[in-house]
């Protein structure tokens, strides 16, 4: 069987890392051992688990294999070397094992890149957690999964009851061998000349059907890159910085459901109060720092899904770049929704993010030097201040090897020129905050993550809670 090949999009993640620039994405999760059959979790019972489906999930042990001379988009192809015990990976907190511990184990390894000529991902357990918890680290690169799929690959892990549940993996695991380069070589040449052959031929048939389609979808990437540059180059903010490759990382929360309240009483979607939140924390910071607030916005990358529903369990990414303008002056928590309100309309009213998606797929048919050339031009452009991202998360309770999972705090990659990226997921009920940022951009980035858990609480205040 061929090896599958990267798509455009997953290929883009990979051409766009360098030694400053990880484009990985992390998930820690909190885990609360009382709900165990023996009342603790053993590093033990977590490889057995991870062991026990990695069937579920074949790309955790697939490596990206390189065509020669870059005729083509990478592959994946099974690893013969695979050996869970690198991926899965043992560590322990100092004392006391708090918040800060925590966040200094995980920024360290959000700092180095992943092992290219290995599968693509690694989990850290860490033990020794204040009040006997427990935390997992699950670390994989973006050209593997995004937000939905890092969901689904979650979902394959973690059960929905406390009861210990090691499935068995079938017939022992045998990997396919790797193409030879010759093979390789074959198919990417094959590619070239079929693939964009069977584009023009369907098009035809496209023209025949339904014109009025066709004129749709070639008017696609113009009309986004129009609405894109339409927006102009970037205010100045405070997080423009060219990245190194040290991060820093923290952590904030607070209930899902506080975000549903404002919602209900403010208007809006949880997304738009969670921009609002984001918004009111980086004014709380930059007043802190001293820094001039008033009149000013900063502009936010806010990845969209473009996943329909019938790719809902496909693992890679099918996300899409879209900006919106965040109100960072001295304002009531109202007023500050209100204008991001406007600006998440003006986003679902335009074209930007099926635009960019468009434009990104033009890559499917690029040679990938040029593919490469043009992901890494357009990362380097001043399109943006900071990362902003809301993933979506199925409401249940969730257990990993009997251990309830209390919250799940993620981490997304940066801009080339912009050192924070804010996540957040709303898994076990709990609205969790990941802030990453470049180590020299956001020194204060402990004061930023208790401005933006003050944010949400003034939401509230201004909800009436």
């Amino acid at each position: 069987m061929a090896p599958e090949r990267l798509t455009a999009l997953d290929a883009s993640f990979l051409y766009l890392e360098r030694p400053a620039m990880h484009m990985h994405v992390g998930g820690l999760s909190i885990l609360d051992p009382a709900t165990c059959p023996t009342g603790r979790l053993r590093f033990e019972d977590v490889r057995r688990v991870v062991a026990s489906r990695l069937h579920l999930a074949p790309r955790f042990r697939q490596k990206v294999l390189q065509v020669p001379f870059n005729l083509a988009r990478p592959v994946w192809v099974d690893d013969e070397h695979f050996d869970l015990s690198f991926h899965l990976r043992r560590a322990a907190l100092p004392h006391p094992g708090g918040r800060r511990e925590l966040a200094d184990a995980v920024q360290r390894v959000l700092s180095r890149p992943l092992d290219r000529s290995k599968p693509l991902w690694e989990m850290y357990v860490y033990e020794g957690l204040e009040g006997g918890l427990l935390a997992t680290l699950l670390k994989v690169h973006h050209c593997l999964i995004d937000g939905i799929s890092g969901m689904h690959i979650a979902g394959t892990v973690f059960d929905t009851t406390p009861e210990l549940s090691v499935q068995e993996a079938g017939e022992p695991w045998t990997p396919e061998p790797p193409p030879s380069e010759a093979d390789l070589v074959r198919e990417a040449i094959e590619d070239q000349l079929l693939h964009p052959a069977g584009l023009l031929v369907e098009a035809a048939r496209t023209l025949v059907r339904a014109p009025a389609v066709v004129s749709e979808a070639l008017g696609l990437p113009l009309a986004g890159a129009r609405d894109i540059l339409g927006m102009g180059g970037r205010p100045v903010g405070p997080f423009d910085v060219q990245i190194g490759p040290n991060r820093r990382f923290a952590m904030a929360e607070a209930p899902l459901e506080r975000f549903k309240e404002v919602k209900r009483a403010l208007g809006g979607t949880v997304n738009d109060v969670v921009l609002t939140a984001a918004a009111g924390a980086i004014h709380n910071l930059l007043r802190t720092r001293g820094e001039r607030t008033r009149g000013r916005t900063l502009r936010a990358l806010v990845p969209v899904s473009v996943r329909s529903p019938e790719q809902h369990d496909l693992v890679g990414n099918r996300v899409a770049p879209a900006f919106v303008d965040l109100p960072v002056g001295p304002m009531g928590s109202k007023r500050r929704l209100v204008l991001v309100r406007e600006g998440t309309r003006h986003l679902k009213e335009s074209m930007m993010a099926l635009g960019a998606d468009a434009i990104i797929n033009l890559g499917t048919y690029a040679p990938p030097v040029l593919h490469m050339m043009a992901a890494r031009l357009a990362s380097r452009g001043p399109w943006f201040n900071l990362v902003v991202s809301n993933i979506p998360a199925p409401q249940m309770p969730l257990y990993l090897a009997g251990a309830r999972l209390l919250a799940s705090y993620p981490s997304m990659p940066l801009g080339e020129n912009a050192g924070l990226s804010i996540a957040c997921t709303s898994l076990a009920g709990t609205m969790a905050f990941g802030l990453t940022a470049d180590w020299d951009a956001v020194p204060d980035i402990d004061s930023l993550a208790r401005a933006l858990e003050d944010s949400i609480a003034e939401l509230g205040k201004a909800a009436g809670l």
